[in-house]
């Protein structure tokens, strides 16, 4: 090794601006364990790079939240979420600056490590124990089609056929919201249906779909929600993948 280092000096052209020993002390040739710090911080820094990528993110999911072609979910705490994970990308890419330092310590690594601990157990204590704001959305609106589900089978059991009233109102809204405002549930009748309506979406979330087959002896019910915590549009609502139906029939007429 002494021979190379050596013959590539002498061999080095001496108007190069840049010394052969000066390159080395540049790449830490010298100092290999400066070297190891320095690849471990930027194996390091991403984490800290991606969180405060991702709190950029929620400020411009806060400000879509607040755009009257938008739709939202109520309990999204974007603001919060972008002050706490850009601050901790930012706490992270200092001790990775710290890290990288040639008097610097490997006792600076605790600190993109804590941030990594932080990128993970964080967004799972969010989420326990009721899910995420989106899967709370989507579950009381699977519980509100699953009462008026019941309640109009009920009905048409009494009265021999199913009638679908649009002008019914419910007592709790939905998680849903358009410019911080809560929507309500409405109802979308679909009349001669063969079956459920799983076309286009209503564009409205938290619409339940009430399609009655011409004999008015079937019923389908379908609702909408939001897959993402913003959008424009609405989605059906799902389990397993596939789009949620809760069908009911009566006897036929004699």
């Amino acid at each position: 090794m002494t021979i190379r280092i050596a013959v590539a000096t002498w061999l080095a052209p001496s108007y190069l601006p840049i010394s052969w020993r000066t390159f080395q002390n540049a790449i830490c040739w010298q100092q290999p364990m400066l070297l190891v710090r320095r690849i471990a911080s930027i194996l390091f820094g991403f984490v800290p790079l991606v969180l405060i990528a991702v709190g950029v993110a929620s400020v411009l999911w806060e400000v879509q939240a607040h755009d009257p072609s938008m739709f939202s979910v109520q309990g999204e705490k974007h603001l919060a979420h972008a002050f706490m994970f850009a601050g901790a990308g930012c706490i992270g890419l200092f001790g990775c600056h710290r890290l990288w330092w040639t008097n610097g310590s490997w006792k600076w690594v605790l600190v993109p490590a804590a941030v990594m601990i932080f990128a993970v157990v964080f967004p799972n204590m969010e989420r326990w124990p009721h899910g995420t704001p989106v899967g709370r959305a989507s579950f009381s609106a699977l519980q509100r089609l699953s009462a008026f589900a019941g309640s109009a089978t009920q009905l048409a059991r009494e009265q021999g056929e199913f009638v679908c009233d649009r002008s019914a109102t419910f007592s709790a809204s939905s998680l849903f919201a358009r410019q911080g405002q809560a929507l309500s549930y409405v109802i979308h009748c679909v009349s001669d249906a063969t079956g459920p309506t799983l076309g286009t979406p209503p564009e409205r979330p938290g619409t339940l779909v009430f399609a009655v087959s011409p004999d008015r002896t079937q019923a389908w019910f379908t609702a909408t929600v939001l897959t993402h915590s913003t959008g424009r549009q609405a989605s059906w609502l799902t389990r397993q993948g596939q789009p949620f139906v809760i069908a009911a029939q009566l006897q036929s007429k004699s």
